[in-house]
């Protein structure tokens, strides 16, 4: 009888880890784009200019702890954040970037990266034989919207988009935490 049990148990210990990362095998490499888009946008500008830090606090908004946000959640919960935020990092970096004083190559190439990081999520969000969309965080929905009206507000200011950039790297930060939490699991 015991050894029924263990055995069960054994193969539970040894499959059970394949099956939660199944489809996402490339997680090692969303690191590394991960770390990658984070140099480009350090490449895209210095600190933030002076005469832009006071506009942050008009910026009315909590920034999200992503790693406080999944600290209790399975893995599949945490890439489905990841990717949401991701997603919407895309979309508001497609936005009108007219007034930014960046290179374009170098936002071109950051958005990429971008591009490239949710690519790899995508087979990791999408459950074999689902056609379901991946669940949405509330949280998370309303600190982008915060942010997309945060640029319209400000009409997409120089300004207004230095302080974009500093959340966009505060967030990558806290992803590559979160990717690397799931890779130890």
């Amino acid at each position: 009888m015991f050894f029924p049990s263990v055995w069960r148990l054994w193969i539970l210990f040894v499959l059970l880890p394949g099956t939660l990362s199944q489809g996402c095998q490339r997680l090692q490499l969303q690191q590394v784009f991960n770390r990658d888009a984070q140099v480009a946008l350090s490449e895209m500008g210095g600190p933030i200019p002076r005469h832009c830090v006071t506009e942050r606090t008009s910026l009315r908004t909590e920034s999200p702890d992503l790693s406080q946000l999944t600290k209790r959640l399975q893995t599949q919960d945490r890439i489905q954040i990841v990717h949401q935020t991701l997603r919407h990092f895309i979309k508001i970096y497609s936005m009108n970037l007219g007034s930014v004083t960046w290179p374009q190559d170098k936002v071109e190439n950051f958005r990429l990266l971008l591009d490239r990081q949710l690519e790899e999520l995508e087979e990791c969000v999408k459950k074999p034989g689902s056609e379901s969309r991946p669940r949405r965080n509330a949280a998370i929905h309303r600190y982008f919207r915060k942010l997309e009206k945060f640029l319209k507000q400000k009409r997409f200011s120089d300004c207004a988009w230095e302080i974009i950039r500093a959340e966009t790297r505060a967030r990558l930060q806290q992803i590559l935490f979160i990717m690397a939490q799931i890779r130890r699991n």
